[in-house]
């Protein structure tokens, strides 16, 4: 039964009702008669009991809980929020050999504008002084690709001033998303963790800073050679934040910090990977996301609605394949299975959105290819989907 807050009008009515029942009297219609003031008086209280009850109601379920009561909740199953983080980059600066490179100076990104401070002081070797820097702010403004320059602020007697950016150690990333977060809560609450399965692999690789998504599977990757898998290969398909990717595709650097945390564990520095796992057998992937192409035919608006209804369409389409995740078998759980996408199910999503438009269609399909229609596709492994384009036949 739903949790109903009263107003102060039901209150009030509530309270006389119960005045006049225990009386046996009826209270004057003036609004300032004794039993009507009272009535009013106490459903104040009431009501602000109510909200109170409401809101603690709603902070000890993770579906409903805020932030705040979300990470009290995540709290008992070591699932702690991701707050943003600074980009960590190892820069050189060309410089004559022994000319130091102090901590004092500040780099500036030419592409970002963002400001950078080295940890440490360098010495040039061998022509370069090689530095390791953080962003001033967190975030993913401050990451730079591999070969990006930054200008010191500052002429150092014996070093150029512009540095090239030889690799990274930590990416930027945001605060955690709200839903995202949601999400590992309701995992880990959920989970039957242990020994390093796979419950324990996608909690290990989506507590790391810039991490959508973790989907693991027994064997090698789909597209090498999966057929001459032999125990224990394992592949761990990663999801990043679209912060970082708008279409989830992780980089590199993180891709590494997925495979430090699965074999580390961050807080203790003890190691995760039990007797007879390989690091050589485990691989790391990032997700390929693939486009779906659509076409309605013989669409038919109302005079003067046709793009309305044509950017409603377009934008139910894009949530429906964002919405198609891969299955893990023994790890997701069978009912919540998504990862089909089907002509049937299609033309349901579109249909939602003609109808209340007064709008119609004779028929969806969908295509990897344009025109080459398709009746079902399943998800293969390391697969997401999104919306290729909407054309309306």
């Amino acid at each position: 039964m739903a949790f109903e807050v009263k107003t102060l009008e039901e209150l009030t009515a509530k309270n006389l009702a119960g005045f006049e029942s225990k009386l046996g009297v009826d209270s004057p219609l003036n609004d300032e008669a004794f039993l009507r003031v009272l009535a009013a008086t106490q459903a104040l209280s009431e009501s602000t009991l109510y909200r109170f009850g409401y809101e603690r109601a709603t902070q000890v379920l993770a579906a409903t809980a805020t932030l705040e009561g979300l990470k009290l909740l995540g709290l008992p199953y070591g699932v702690i929020y991701k707050e943003a983080q600074s980009a960590i980059l190892n820069i050189s600066l060309p410089a004559v050999d022994s000319t130091v490179i102090p901590d004092t100076v500040i780099f500036t990104g030419d592409d970002n504008g963002e400001r950078y401070f080295p940890d440490n002081p360098a010495t040039a070797s061998g022509g370069v002084a090689l530095l390791t820097v953080t962003a001033e702010n967190p975030g993913t403004n401050a990451n730079l690709a591999d070969g990006k320059t930054l200008t010191i602020n500052t002429q150092i007697p014996g070093a150029e001033t512009i540095a090239t950016v030889e690799s990274t150690d930590t990416l930027g990333t945001e605060d955690e998303n709200i839903q995202l977060f949601r999400r590992r809560v309701f995992n880990a609450i959920r989970r039957k963790a242990g020994g390093g399965n796979k419950a324990d692999v996608r909690e290990w690789g989506e507590a790391v800073p810039g991490v959508a998504g973790i989907y693991p599977y027994t064997g090698r990757p789909f597209n090498e050679s999966p057929e001459l898998s032999v125990p224990p290969e394992r592949t761990v398909y990663v999801e990043a934040t679209t912060d970082i990717d708008p279409d989830g595709i992780a980089p590199a650097p993180l891709l590494d910090d997925v495979r430090d945390a699965l074999k580390t564990d961050p807080l203790t520095g003890l190691d995760r990977q039990k007797l007879g796992i390989i690091d050589d057998l485990l691989y790391i992937r990032s997700i390929e996301r693939i486009s779906f192409f659509t076409e309605v035919r013989d669409l038919t608006t109302p005079v003067g609605q046709e793009t309305q209804v044509q950017t409603a369409v377009n934008s139910a389409v894009t949530v429906y394949f964002e919405s198609i995740k891969m299955f893990i078998e023994g790890l997701d759980f069978e009912g919540e299975r998504n990862n089909e996408i089907t002509d049937l199910k299609l033309s349901s999503v579109i249909d939602d959105v003609l109808t209340p438009n007064s709008s119609s269609a004779t028929g969806v399909g969908f295509a990897l290819i344009p025109g080459d229609f398709l009746g079902n596709y399943i998800l293969n492994p390391g697969q997401l989907a999104k919306n290729g384009g909407v054309t309306f036949a």
